[in-house]
């Protein structure tokens, strides 16, 4: 399990020499050589779970609010693109799928 230690406001250190750094509303995850490695995901928390974990979660959010329906997209395109990485593409092709039946509904109910 990584160790995750705060060096400042906004950036975190990993003991395995990966960053967890802060950008806009955001946090990404910086490899050893300060070069992207993983993100945007929404919070601290997630980020977090990623470096431990390799995935990460789903959270529930106030669906009502403008504020909780961003960061529920974030954080599912960022469990998407985690299962990708690590050699899962089914949740992303299962996604792209659905989406594309619904648009192709969507194309003949309205009959263009």
């Amino acid at each position: 399990m990584a160790k995750v230690t705060r060096v400042q406001a906004g950036q975190y250190s990993v003991d395995d020499g990966r960053f967890i750094v802060k950008s806009g509303s955001s946090w990404l995850i910086l490899n050893s050589a300060g070069k992207h490695e993983f993100g945007p995901v929404s919070t601290l928390k997630a980020a977090k779970q990623y470096v431990e974990t390799g995935t990460t979660p789903i959270g529930q959010h106030n669906l009502a609010s403008k504020h909780g329906r961003r960061r529920s997209k974030k954080e599912f395109n960022a469990y998407l693109a985690s299962e990708a990485k690590n050699g899962n593409p089914e949740p992303m092709i299962l996604y792209m799928v659905v989406l594309f039946i619904v648009c192709l509904v969507i194309f003949l109910i309205r009959g263009y």
